[in-house]
């Protein structure tokens, strides 16, 4: 049987970001582990104990938990810090020593596992120096698409650490063949290094609210008659400033005042920026933010809004447009990246600095009754055929292969 270790960290299952990619595909793994020779041993910090261990419950799953207890984030700073002073020291005295190793916690903890691999779904992992092999998840390089998105300081990090985890793991994973590309690009990584595994469509699902609080929700929202929805974090790449600009065409161009509904974190690096823009604009109260809100809200919002609208400059994957097609809303987004190749129909997209045609293609979108049919019947064509994936199947043979082939060198 293969053990593999899923390191989780302190992810929190309701967070943004690589998150949600982060737990559904070990909803997936759980899923189908439990009829597989696999054992999955999930790897975390405290905060994460509690909703894993209701997702081995849900899925009878062969599987375990592993905590590190410390505080993490401490923990491995100065765990880094006092390697690189003994490093530095050793090296000077002309030693070979395992010590800075040995003196970090981390690493006694991740040595003292025992799995066959380690997994993790995020681009940077949590140690580098492992006895066994490790796989990392690469979700994009955006920083090299638009590097103004970014501080250098925040370049830097990324080119330093996204290089560690590209260089040392045995295996890079990816959801795209555009990442797949910018990797072998940008990074000059071998193709056989990068393993193309599509998202968990299978696992793109919300809550549904219980009926309490679909009366609350109706409540909450009653001064709308109707609205759009962007779900989306605050990020400057998620580009609310575009769909603002479009909500003030639409308002001149047609007279007609449309309410956005925006969910999601109001990240302070930019969400000032946003607040700024909007308190000049013409439709500052047509627009509101409410930030994160629970799953089953969240649900209400997609099945109650006239229309979803995702106009990101970039994206890896959108999981707001696989689930708005899952559950049937009309939905359109803009022409990069993976999105054209997910929802499958030209109609339904437009070029994301397009304020024109952001713009009239929203208000087709709520005033043509046939296309917004021909939208959700779309939709279902293409989550019919994305969930037909193996996408389970397609990372068991990433571990055969990486554990395997590491294995026999040890």
């Amino acid at each position: 049987m293969m053990k593999i270790g899923y390191w989780l960290g302190s992810a929190s299952i309701h967070g943004g970001g690589t998150s949600p990619y982060a737990w559904r595909v070990l909803e997936l793994l759980l899923s189908q582990s439990k009829n597989h020779n696999v054992e999955i041993v999930i790897l975390g910090t405290n905060e994460v104990h509690k909703d894993c261990l209701e997702l081995i419950n849900k899925y009878q799953a062969t599987a375990k938990i592993a905590l590190f207890t410390y505080k993490f984030n401490l923990i491995k700073r100065l765990g880094r810090i006092l390697g690189l002073i003994l490093a530095k020291f050793i090296n000077k005295l002309n030693l070979n020593s395992q010590l800075p190793l040995i003196l970090n916690p981390l690493y006694s903890w991740f040595s003292s596992l025992d799995i066959d691999l380690l997994h993790v779904p995020y681009q940077t992992a949590p140690i580098y120096d492992l006895p066994y092999p490790f796989i990392v998840t690469m979700h994009d390089v955006q920083e090299l698409h638009f590097p103004e998105f970014f501080t250098p300081e925040e370049r830097a990090a990324r080119a330093e650490h996204y290089w560690k985890s590209l260089k040392y793991a045995s295996g890079v994973v990816v959801s795209f063949d555009h990442v797949k590309q910018d990797l072998i690009k940008y990074f000059r990584l071998t193709e056989s290094k990068i393993y193309v595994c599509p998202l968990p469509y299978n696992q793109i699902k919300l809550a549904s609210p219980t009926e309490q609080e679909t009366e609350f929700y109706n409540q909450k929202y009653s001064n709308l008659k109707s609205f759009i929805l962007y779900p989306a974090q605050t990020w400057e790449h998620k580009n609310h400033l575009s769909l603002i600009k479009a909500v003030e065409l639409i308002k001149v161009k047609y007279d007609r005042s449309i309410n956005v509904i925006c969910t999601g974190k109001k990240n302070p690096n930019f969400f000032p920026n946003i607040e700024n823009n909007l308190s000049k604009s013409t439709v500052s109260e047509q627009i509101i933010f409410v930030d994160i809100v629970p799953e089953t809200e969240l649900y209400w919002l997609y099945k109650n809004c006239s229309l979803v609208v995702i106009p990101t400059l970039y994206e890896a994957g959108s999981f707001p447009l696989l689930e708005a097609m899952s559950l049937k809303v009309p939905v359109i987004c803009s022409s990069v990246t993976s999105l054209p190749e997910t929802i499958g129909d030209s109609r339904f997209i437009f070029e994301p600095l397009n304020i024109e045609q952001m713009g009239d293609l929203i208000v087709n979108m709520l005033n043509n009754e046939k296309l917004r049919m021909d939208n959700i019947k779309n939709s279902q064509i293409r989550i019919e055929e994305l969930t037909k994936i193996n996408t389970f199947d397609m990372i068991v043979r990433v571990w055969e292969k990486n554990s395997k082939h590491l294995k026999s060198d040890r």
